[in-house]
């Protein structure tokens, strides 16, 4: 073999090295990464009502990550009824740390919620506790895609 082959060989197999536990560690953290959302009704208003979604993002491992700003998708009975605005803002989450993100204020209005969700919007006229999902959607790091799904009470 020549000597360029060799140095292929050599750095392809230093690639792997130092490659695939990189791969594995932020596999990891995607896995380790841990969000809990809580949502509330914020205000009443005459036009509707705003819903207030508090965040906090927590990374138990020993790797610093840097998060997008996250997205969330509040469902009803598989539908989703209200998102939050989509940001591009890096949150940076040092090793065994969390941050609590400055809240998400939501408004939905009585006349969509009383044509698409008319249970929700009952419930809610009731004061009855309302159950919904909120799936809160990130980046970490860029290119690893991370989703977390919560069934949630709001209410009493």
């Amino acid at each position: 073999m020549s000597n360029s082959k060799w140095i292929w060989l050599g750095a392809g197999g230093l690639a792997l090295a130092v490659g695939v536990p990189y791969v594995i560690n932020f596999n990891r953290l995607s896995a380790e990464l841990e969000t809990v959302t809580k949502i509330s009704i914020y205000k009443v208003r005459l036009d509707g009502l705003e819903l207030k979604i508090d965040v906090i993002l927590k990374n138990p491992t020993k790797g610093s990550i840097t998060l997008k700003y996250p997205f969330v998708k509040m469902l009803s009975e598989g539908k989703v009824f209200a998102t939050s605005e989509v940001r591009d803002q890096d949150i940076t989450l040092k090793e065994f740390n969390q941050a609590t993100l400055p809240p998400i204020f939501i408004n939905l209005s009585w006349l969509n919620m009383a044509t698409t969700f008319p249970a929700l919007l009952k419930k809610i006229r009731n004061n009855e506790p309302v159950a919904i999902q909120a799936r809160t959607i990130t980046t970490i790091n860029g290119n690893i895609p991370y989703s977390k799904e919560e069934s949630i009470i709001i209410g009493k």
